[in-house]
């Protein structure tokens, strides 16, 4: 009875083995909140996963999970940095979304990147999903993410395959027109582009299109129904869209293969056809704008994919729209005029065209000056308005505009923005921890918002520690206030307007060719101006903003003000600020369009200056970054140093003889190892730092200097930003902390038996 009982628990134990070991990927694990992408909460404790042969779709188990939201992590697995993937499974929702995403490891399996979403299964029956990918550089292994937004889901047969060693050039996209009789039906097809020249390892290698066949194109359609995916065969993929019979006009359709996206236009012959070119009206040079076309009720006509009015286009366009009178209006940035609206009465069948020209107003290019922002969309979304530059989440082919990695970051200690980078950055990731990643990068990074508790108060910790971050957006005026108390306190932090959604842009003076490099220095360097319409120059001689002068002797400042592109705009008032004190105004009650100032500065002392203008209300608002005006013997803040009095005891209460102390810094480097003496140590170390403590015999144990409760105490205080007493407070508690390392003993080992 005995054997019989040995020998079910032993199959018992072999069949549960055998199905965790055919889970997807080599078995999931829950997601800690370290693991969790941004946005996405970690599984729940009350959620429950579960592995089962009912209900399943193709494969042999599924993966149940119920919670909300909640997420799986598969095993790692590894990749070629640059080789092409392919994700697919099925999935199916009782309601909401599903998802997978990639998270890509560097060898010592700290992630490096993450990949975008596969497409949505938002379906209650088995949907597959599917996405291809480019494993980025340093990237070894990759982990695969089954995420989903609702109640319950199921995930089927997920799997990642390598489908080819590098990217196709580019893809090439081809739609057919609606007809004029029957169904509105068109079919889209894709064809994946090689280089025109391969070299001869590449064709021994048999690197071709039919190398990606199998290989998954995510296709969308600004209205109707598409197949959201097709598979690649012979090197192309066909979808088909259908839009309903009663609808009048084209449709825009996209097409993406990892980072490579192509769009394609499907006609309608049922429909008018307009025509239109944007152009410089000095040069007749082509240029990009977003296009606004209403019918005669006001409604506008969206014939593209974002959530903006209008569509973007670059230099010219041509959409298929339903007959009748039409306003056509386009917008580009803040140093072109736009052009007058145009009326039009469109007829059926017939062709109609119109020509947008942009009068120049400020060039700002020419003095050295470009724009750039965050982008969510495509380089040419970015180049229609009027950007120089385009931070984008993902590297895109195209020479439309230069594009660097960059993207938003939130965690509940304050929202920033990276530049340079894309690394990964959890919910829970502290500000300092976030900035020493990027600059490990060779990165940049910025804040965001400033007005809430948390992130301000993060925001002061982050002062005193380096400043470990190099720009704060200051686009609101309480933002504002606070990095006026912060100059004036000797810091040199650069003010920014990015991410807000368009209503300011920034301006940054980059000398000789624009790099990625060089722009990074200029941002971080303060050589920026912002405005939301009007625009400003200051200099003083050759001094621009972020430059520093020796201070006493006497200077000649200019400041040189426009107002907005807009015909009807104009300016009232320009200030010179220094130390965060208006010391001079012009009142310009005349109203003009642009305005130049000379006069003259002279400090003995060390201070700050910059100007700043307005347009019809001071809500119309330009202002730039200082300059500075130095004394010889100033010393810019230097960054506080913990005073940290340890203590070491056993958790049992036992007395730890010796222990090792180490000071490691938020990428991991031992920056510091002492010796305790009489279970205590004293130590001065930098605020953003971890301390472990290892003791033979015990676990090692380990504490950042952040999550004290004392500072925690008074991060979580509300504080006011133009007066910055937080600063004070933290400084003071910086320099006394007393912190207790509870040790446990460890676990003997379990010794073999010999029989």
């Amino acid at each position: 009875m005995i054997r019989v009982q040995g020998l079910f628990c032993l199959l018992v134990f072999l069949f549960l083995g055998r199905l965790q070991a055919e889970v997807l990927n080599g078995g999931f694990e829950r997601l800690t909140e370290s693991q969790m992408p941004v946005a996405w909460a970690p599984l729940p404790d009350s959620a429950r996963v579960v592995v089962t042969r009912d209900s399943v779709h193709s494969g042999e188990i599924s993966v149940l999970m119920s919670g909300y939201p909640a997420g799986l992590i598969g095993d790692a697995i590894a990749v070629q940095a640059g080789a092409v993937y392919v994700l697919m499974g099925w999935a199916r929702v009782d309601s909401g979304r599903a998802f997978a995403r990639i998270r890509w490891l560097a060898d010592d399996q700290t992630a490096v990147d993450e990949s975008s979403a596969t497409t949505e299964v938002t379906s209650a029956a088995w949907a597959q999903w599917a996405g291809a990918f480019v494993a980025p550089p340093k990237a070894a292994f990759g982990r695969v993410m089954c995420l989903v937004n609702g109640e319950k889901a199921a995930f089927d047969d997920v799997r990642l395959h390598q489908m080819a060693t590098s990217m196709p050039a580019g893809l090439q996209l081809e739609a057919t027109d609606f007809s004029l009789r029957g169904p509105r039906v068109a079919k889209v097809r894709v064809t994946l582009q090689d280089s025109v020249v391969m070299n001869r390892t590449a064709q021994a290698a048999g690197q071709n299109r039919a190398g990606y066949d199998g290989a998954a194109v995510i296709f969308q359609a600004s209205r109707g129904q598409i197949d959201p995916w097709a598979r690649v065969k012979n090197g192309t993929a066909t979808a088909r869209l259908r839009d309903a019979d009663d609808h009048v006009g084209g449709v825009w359709v996209r097409a993406r293969f990892a980072h490579l996206v192509a769009r394609a236009y499907v006609g309608d012959q049922n429909a008018a056809r307009l025509r239109g070119r944007l152009f410089d009206a000095d040069t007749g040079h082509p240029l990009s704008g977003q296009i606004i076309v209403a019918d005669s009720l006001g409604s506008v006509l969206q014939t593209g994919f974002g959530t903006e009015r209008g569509f973007v286009a670059d230099s010219a366009f041509v959409i298929d729209i339903p007959p009748g009178n039409v306003t056509v209006s386009a917008r580009r940035d803040f140093t072109h005029q736009p052009p007058e609206p145009r009326v039009l009465h469109l007829v059926r069948g017939e062709e109609h065209l119109v020509l947008l020209p942009f009068e120049p107003w400020a060039d700002l290019r020419a003095r050295g000056w470009v724009s750039g922002d965050f982008v969510r969309g495509t380089p040419t979304a970015a180049r229609a308005r009027g950007l120089d530059w385009a931070a984008l989440p993902a590297h895109v082919n195209g020479d439309l505009i230069p594009t660097l990695r960059g993207k938003f970051v939130e965690s509940r200690w304050g929202k920033q923005w990276v530049l340079g980078t894309t690394g990964i950055f959890g919910p829970e990731t502290p500000g300092f921890d976030v900035h020493a990643r990027a600059h490990l990068d060779r990165g940049i990074v910025g804040y965001i918002d400033l007005l809430g508790t948390s992130g301000s108060t993060s925001l002061a910790f982050d002062v005193l520690a380096g400043p470990t971050f190099d720009a704060l957006n200051v686009a609101h005026p309480n933002a504002r206030a606070a990095w006026f108390a912060l100059l004036n306190r000797g810091y040199r932090i650069a003010g920014t307007a990015f991410l807000t959604d368009r209503r300011f842009r920034t301006y940054t003076q980059v000398p000789g060719d624009l790099t990625a490099d060089r722009l990074m220095r200029a941002i971080a360097n303060g050589q920026n101006t912002i405005t939301n319409g009007p625009l400003i120059a200051f200099s003083v001689f050759a001094a621009g903003p972020g430059d520093q002068l020796p201070a006493g002797r006497k200077r000649r400042a200019t400041i040189r003000a426009w107002a907005a592109a807009d015909p009807d705009a104009y300016l009232t008032r320009i200030e010179l600020i220094r130390n965060a004190e208006v010391i001079q105004s012009w009142d310009l009650d005349d109203q003009p369009r642009q305005y130049r100032i000379s006069t003259t500065l002279e400090d003995s002392v060390k201070c700050w200056y910059l100007a700043r203008c307005y347009g019809a209300d001071t809500s119309h608002v330009a202002l730039t970054n200082p300059i500075f005006f130095q004394t010889k013997n100033f010393v810019p803040p230097q960054p506080v140093q913990a005073v940290v009095r340890g203590t070491i005891e056993g958790a049992d209460g036992s007395s730890v003889s010796r222990a090792v102390v180490k000071v490691i810094d938020p990428i991991g480097r031992t920056v510091l190892e002492t010796e305790t003496r009489d279970n205590t140590f004293q130590i001065w170390v930098p605020a953003t730092s971890r301390i472990r403590v290892e003791a033979e015999g015990y676990e090692a144990t380990s504490q950042r200097i952040f999550d004290h409760p004392d500072i925690q105490r008074i991060i979580r205080e509300p504080v006011d930003l133009p007066d910055l007493t937080a600063l004070d407070k933290l400084t003071e508690q910086l320099q006394a902390l007393d912190m207790v390392f509870a040790l446990k003993r460890q676990q003997p080992k379990a010794r073999s038996i010999r029989r």
